[in-house]
């Protein structure tokens, strides 16, 4: 074994990036054991699966970024000279072709953290639409407006830089695998109406979705397990709002399939204007409901 070991010294003198590749081989290790001892104590604890399923993310993350610092400063030292020769010249590339290297490294982020494909809602910005292509320097979306509250496509196609998705928050509307919570607002002005406006309004959205609540649930329920996240209530339901302690509005959120978003606004919206016409015919004058 002693000749073993003069050798193994010997190439670490003469090829000194040996022996850094032996400690990082160990290091590697050493984070490896790392991870399944605290795995195995969060396993042990008495929290909920998805609490479970959140710190084991947490671990797992930190411990990466441990790795890669470590592995970062024992590098260092063999790969000085070769750094400042790459900071001088990427400085250069970095100013002549910013644009372009923003592009690419959101078309990189997009493509690694995989937050949305092609055929979903997605909305950045003050764009929204489904998404048709994704590539790495641009993002085509079929765009969704123009009122900040439609549902409805406008048939225009929108090439957006994916530079936005460094600098801009980012909200995918279908992520549930193929359902989405919806939100619609409907202004109310006489307070006595409100009652048998939101009773039938409620009536309506739980008829509309009575066909696939059971799969919606089903669906949103998997992700949210998987995310670590509370389940939300998905049955349908109304909340009064109060703007400046004189308007009302009823907010009703309910489930919908990603595929019917459109109709479903159509039909609500129908509902609410078949709604306040009945009302002024009652009342003999139009008024604002």
């Amino acid at each position: 074994m002693e000749p073993f070991f003069n050798y193994i010294s010997t190439l670490a003198i003469q090829y000194p990036f040996i022996k850094t590749i032996l400690y990082t081989l160990l290091m590697v290790i050493f984070f490896g054991v790392l991870k399944k001892i605290l795995n195995t104590s969060i396993n042990k604890k008495k929290i909920s699966k998805p609490e479970k399923l959140i710190l084991k993310k947490k671990a797992t993350r930190y411990l990466i970024y441990g790795l890669f610092t470590c592995s970062f400063l024992l590098w260092f030292a063999q790969l000085q000279v070769f750094f400042v020769s790459l900071i001088a010249v990427a400085a250069a590339i970095v100013i002549a072709l910013k644009e372009l290297i923003m592009c690419l490294t959101g078309g990189i982020l997009i493509n690694i953290s995989n937050i949305f494909k092609s055929g979903q809602r997605i909305e950045i910005d003050e764009y929204r639409g489904f998404v048709i292509e994704k590539n790495l320097l641009t993002t085509k979306i079929l765009e969704i407006g123009p009122e900040k509250n439609s549902q409805q496509t406008t048939g225009d196609v929108i090439s957006l830089p994916n530079s936005l998705m460094l600098s801009q928050g980012l909200k995918n509307e279908s992520y549930f695998k193929g359902y989405s919570i919806k939100s619609f607002n409907f202004k109310i002005k006489d307070v006595d109406k409100l009652e048998d406006f939101e009773k039938r309004l409620l009536t309506l959205a739980s008829d509309y979705c009575s066909g696939y609540l059971d799969d919606a649930k089903k669906n949103i329920s998997k992700f949210c397990e998987k995310e670590g996240v509370i389940v939300p209530s998905l049955d349908p339901r109304t909340k009064l709002l109060v703007e400046d302690g004189e308007e009302f509005s009823v907010l009703l959120k309910l489930p919908v399939q990603n595929s019917d978003i459109p109709n479903i606004e159509q039909k609500l919206n129908r509902f609410y204007l078949d709604w306040r016409i009945q009302q002024q015919k009652k009342h003999g004058q139009f008024s604002e409901y």
